[in-house]
């Protein structure tokens, strides 16, 4: 399957749910371990996004700052033109930004309004809407959003193709971003299954808009754990993944390999007890699954599977190793180095899980 021409990197995703002097100094960190990229969401009634990521680009010097995702149902295209571009200026064209319907929290907020009954046409003219803003030939009116055909920013961008992904999900949305954006950002846990799945998605979307599917980048949080001591290592995922695990859409656990009755277990667990119960029957195959997790050795073997089904930008996510601190230096000294391109070393081992989807690396 042809693959983005986008280089292989590593970054960290980072939860913007602490305060924002200690997502500065993560990122801050980030950057002076040689860390490739910082990404930060914004989820439910959380810190603002914008406001945050203005205080890592001033933090910092050379580290891209990704922007994953902002919900165009919350912010107006037009706002988050003029956000984006303004960062973009502030940083040194530093800056990826990334738009999603984020449906789920939005239900759960209460704040699904009539507009999000067409998710697709409002993300279709978000895009539309940002990146002509940014270029300043807008030309549409709008029909989800209201935005006038003449509408312009009052100032010069300093990047007008400013990158634009889309946190894309289900088959529809994976085609319209590749027939539309710069880049896709996959959800919360992902596996090199799903990963594969969501490229060919990808792939039909951008051919059939005549585009080159080379020319889209893909990028996806991988929930990472890193340790000396494996067992320690893979059990500090369990927790994430029983949350994510009973909330993500069926297509990512579909794709993924994984066991339905194991995942099935903890959607139980978590609906009757709670995410401490589903984390405790979090099996060793779920995690093997949807994790790299263990020791250094181990996560580049895992990392290498996870490039090879398609994914450029490894945004190592959430939790980092049983000390997230020490997993992150442990992230830049020990795995980033030995994270190579699969197209340069003979492309990753597509047997490398079983039937179940373990992971057949020596030692785990």
């Amino acid at each position: 399957m042809p693959r983005s021409s986008s280089p292989l990197r590593l970054g960290i995703s980072l939860s913007n749910e602490v305060p924002v002097v200690e997502t500065v100094a993560l990122s801050r960190l980030a950057e002076q371990l040689g860390l490739a990229e910082v990404s930060i969401p914004e989820s439910r009634h959380g810190r603002g996004v914008f406001t945050v990521a203005s205080q890592v680009a001033a933090a910092t010097d050379q580290i891209t700052i990704g922007i994953g995702v902002v919900n165009p149902f919350w912010r107006h295209p037009s706002l988050i033109a003029m956000e984006a571009a303004a960062l973009d200026e502030a940083s040194g064209g530093r800056l990826h930004l990334g738009l999603g319907a984020a449906l789920w929290t939005l239900r759960a907020l209460g704040e699904d309004d009539p507009r999000t009954e067409r998710p697709l046409a409002a993300m279709r003219e978000a895009l539309t809407v940002t990146r002509a803003l940014l270029r300043g030939d807008l030309g549409v009116d709008g029909s989800v959003f209201a935005v006038r055909r003449d509408a312009a920013l009052d100032f010069a961008p300093l990047r007008p193709d400013l990158p634009l992904y889309v946190g894309a999900v289900n088959a529809r949305m994976l085609e319209t971003a590749g027939a539309l954006a710069d880049g896709v950002q996959l959800g919360a846990i992902t596996s090199p299954g799903y990963a594969r799945w969501a490229w060919a998605r990808i792939e039909e979307g951008a051919r059939a808009a005549g585009r080159d599917p080379a020319s889209i980048d893909l990028t996806s949080n991988v929930l990472v754990s890193v340790d000396n001591d494996p067992v320690a290592a893979r059990d500090a995922v369990r927790h994430v993944l029983a949350y994510y695990l009973h909330r993500v859409e069926g297509v990512v656990v579909d794709t993924s390999g994984a066991d339905p009755a194991d995942v099935n277990a903890v959607r139980r667990a978590v609906q009757s007890d709670g995410v401490r119960a589903g984390a405790a029957v979090v099996t060793e195959h779920l995690i093997d699954v949807f994790a790299a997790a263990g020791t250094p050795e181990q996560v580049v073997a895992r990392l290498a599977e996870f490039a090879g089904a398609g994914i450029r930008g490894l945004l190592a996510w959430y939790v980092f190793g049983p000390d997230p601190l020490a997993g992150i230096r442990q992230i830049a000294a020990d795995v980033a180095p030995f994270v190579e391109d699969p197209a340069e070393v003979g492309g990753a081992a597509e047997g490398s899980v079983d039937g179940r989807g373990q992971q057949a690396l020596a030692g785990s």
